[in-house]
């Protein structure tokens, strides 16, 4: 009988620096070593990964390295799933730092709720949890948000709903749509001690545009459970709050966001409001049109 209890999964594409500090901090974790092992699930990476994943070795780390062609995050933590042998399945990113007592804090959520299915932990942004103007990245502070850079399913739960959505082909929402069918069968409970820090990210009008094909996958939410990604923002109508959402909404936050920046940071500040307004024409061009007058295939309601 196998000995591992955590199965950190953790995907990967063309960030080989990154998945090495990501490497270099799990190595550090104070948790038996004997008892968790580190599957690098790679989504088609153009760059060479294997020297890094040697270099874990070295460190002592018990390591898989599993190689797909790009598919998406989702895609590749199921990969992952399936080559795990332990009995709780822990998820970060390749980007991000988790602290040296992670795995622990996340082993003392379980231990001390026998009935979770899951365990969600706390990120924040590497400089005290505040981003720069032009800075950007996942934070989960108080719970309910289901980051998978900073979760843990018992593995049997994830075998049991069929693991990630993989439709949902971009980092956005299939963390969240997997939560709400583990949520169905039992909690996912909050664990603010396990920490993970995730570096800020440049915001780049490239990144600002990309991001608005992720406004699908938010409508797919509405229409599947009744609410925009998270429970918190029900939805009757979710076509039209979409299309209110990405035109008006999020750009007039990065404006509001610049005009605070301002005095500190002007020429960074002034960027940030260009990428608002070129938002919310994007928004317009290509986010409206599916929201409003393309009716999403009925099968794409459900989970395929």
């Amino acid at each position: 009988m196998s000995g591992v209890e955590f199965s950190v999964i953790i995907p990967t594409r063309n960030r080989s620096e990154d998945l090495r500090r990501c490497l270099n901090a799990i190595a550090m974790q104070d948790y038996p070593r004997g008892s968790f092992e580190v599957i690098v699930c790679d989504d088609g990476s153009e760059e060479d990964v294997t020297p890094i994943v040697e270099e874990a070795k070295r460190l002592g780390l018990e390591i898989k390295y599993v190689r797909q062609d790009p598919r998406g995050p989702a895609a590749a933590r199921n990969s992952g799933i399936r080559h795990a042998r332990g009995r709780i399945v822990a998820m970060t990113d390749s980007d991000t730092l988790p602290w040296s007592t992670w795995l622990r804090k996340l082993a003392e959520g379980f231990n001390d709720n026998p009935d979770a299915l899951a365990v969600e932990g706390m990120v924040y942004a590497d400089n005290e949890g505040e981003f720069d103007p032009l800075g950007e990245g996942p934070s989960n502070k108080n719970g309910g948000v289901f980051l998978t850079c900073n979760c843990a399913y018992r593995r049997d739960i994830l075998l049991r709903v069929g693991g990630f959505d993989e439709t949902f082909p971009y980092p956005a929402y299939e963390d969240t749509e997997l939560a709400a069918r583990v949520r169905k069968f039992g909690r996912i409970i909050w664990q603010p001690e396990a920490i993970v820090i995730h570096p800020q990210r440049p915001l780049t009008l490239r990144a600002v545009l990309k991001k608005l094909r992720h406004w699908e996958y938010v409508l797919l939410m509405g229409y599947r459970y009744g609410y925009l990604a998270w429970e918190k923002y029900p939805v009757k109508y979710p076509g039209l709050r979409v299309a209110l959402l990405s035109v008006i909404a999020l750009p007039l936050a990065k404006i509001s966001t610049a005009f605070k920046w301002i005095r500190r940071k002007p020429f960074a500040a002034a960027k940030l409001a260009g990428f608002g307004f070129v938002e919310a024409f994007g928004a317009l061009l290509i986010v409206v049109p599916k929201a409003l007058f393309v009716r999403l295939e009925r099968k794409r309601n459900k989970r395929k």
